[in-house]
């Protein structure tokens, strides 16, 4: 089944964005001491109001996978295509993604980005707390969705999830494991939130992702929105045609 390999970090200042700006950050854990390089896309609509806007943080930044430009690059352009009015923000370190998105070390990555990341960039950006999004691709996109896992109930920071081409096969028994905790938790309260698991049509990662689906259907979970989307394409390819349905759901 696939999955990415390790990519190299992320460019010290990468070239400005048409109809936007993007800027260069670094920012270290508190939990591990790790740097982790951070671009963010701020819209030109963003500095023409004053209005809170939605925040997407996407795993796997500075990964390329083989395409021509990096995994923010790519999602960045989505949303100059829809004229999408929302921030995006690229985490980088990739080399470390079998660490980071998979447990054990999932947990601190995961304290990292709530308790380390989302302050940080919603101390400098307008947010809306309540459409904060979260995308990840093969190996990231197992957090993608069982950062909802670690969150629900009462910890909610994302509202949505965006898992694409998800390699649940990696930790099939931890992910089981950790949706049953969160379902029982949950004790027939509402879970508001969306959870997208994006796939391929075959040769991909689709039989797990469909089955991680079906476990999740099969709960009857009351309030969540769990959508399962499929695309004619290959792994990686998958990613941006996922990423774009995505933003075209959400914000309708």
């Amino acid at each position: 089944m696939p999955i990415l390999p390790p990519t190299g970090t992320a460019p010290v200042q990468p070239a400005p964005a048409a109809n936007g700006r993007v800027v260069a950050d670094t920012l270290t854990s508190s939990v591990n001491g790790v740097r982790y390089p951070i671009e963010v896309f701020i819209p030109a609509a963003y500095d023409s109001s004053s209005d809170a806007v939605p925040i997407i943080y996407a795993f796997d930044g500075d990964a390329t996978n083989g395409l021509p430009d990096t995994r923010f690059t790519n999602l960045k352009n989505v949303l100059l295509k829809r004229g999408t009015k929302a921030i995006l923000v690229g985490i980088g370190n990739t080399a470390r993604r079998q660490e980071d998105y998979n447990f054990p070390g999932a947990n601190a990555y995961h304290t990292f980005l709530t308790k380390d990341l989302v302050p940080f960039i919603e101390s400098k950006y307008r947010a809306d707390p309540k459409k904060r999004m979260l995308t990840g691709l093969s190996t990231s996109g197992n957090l993608a969705a069982t950062a909802l896992f670690l969150e629900a109930p009462d910890n909610l920071v994302f509202s949505y999830f965006i898992s694409i081409e998800a390699a649940f096969w990696q930790q099939e028994a931890e992910n089981n494991a950790l949706e049953k905790k969160m379902f029982d938790a949950l004790a027939g309260r509402p879970l508001p939130v969306t959870l997208i698991l994006a796939h391929c049509a075959s040769g991909c990662n689709e039989v797990p992702v469909k089955a991680m689906y079906k476990r999740m259907s099969e709960r009857g979970y009351v309030g969540l929105q769990l959508i399962d989307t499929e695309f004619n394409s290959t792994h990686v390819g998958t990613d941006v045609l996922a990423f774009d349905d995505a933003i075209v759901r959400i914000f309708k």
